[in-house]
């Protein structure tokens, strides 16, 4: 696997979601998120370079919203033997002003988080 690039940390989170599949909404779930990216599972696969909105229900760190989502990666679920479940990571396109502070309440607030940067990810030789 790759190093990790992300430039934000993400908060893993459980939360229903709709995403656009082509023409229809799909219930999907939200596994993490950041204030630049998104990670799901959906019930159909996204083609790469796709772009969908993904309508995001109010919870406790977040408003109703809608982000629009360009598809980096989606991959079916390696623990099922018929791929009917696939992971999704997405890059959200210019997200608006409430879903970001949902994202950060959730990052650096008392929000489910994990940091899945390495330690020292955006610090000089001397740590600072």
């Amino acid at each position: 696997m790759g190093k990790d690039q992300r430039g934000f940390p993400r908060s893993l989170v459980d939360m229903v979601v709709k995403t656009r599949v082509k023409d229809q909404w799909v219930d999907s779930k939200v596994l993490d998120l950041s204030v630049e990216g998104i990670s799901l599972e959906v019930p159909q696969p996204l083609e790469t370079g796709e772009m969908s909105t993904i309508e995001l229900e109010h919870s406790e760190w977040m408003k109703k919203n809608q982000v629009q989502a360009e598809v980096l990666r989606c991959d079916s679920n390696p623990d099922e033997t018929e791929p009917r479940i696939f992971h999704v990571v997405a890059r959200l396109i210019e997200p608006n002003d409430d879903y970001l502070m949902g994202a950060l309440n959730l990052v650096h607030g008392t929000g489910p988080k994990k940091d899945r940067r390495e330690p020292g990810f955006g610090k000089r030789e001397d740590g600072r």
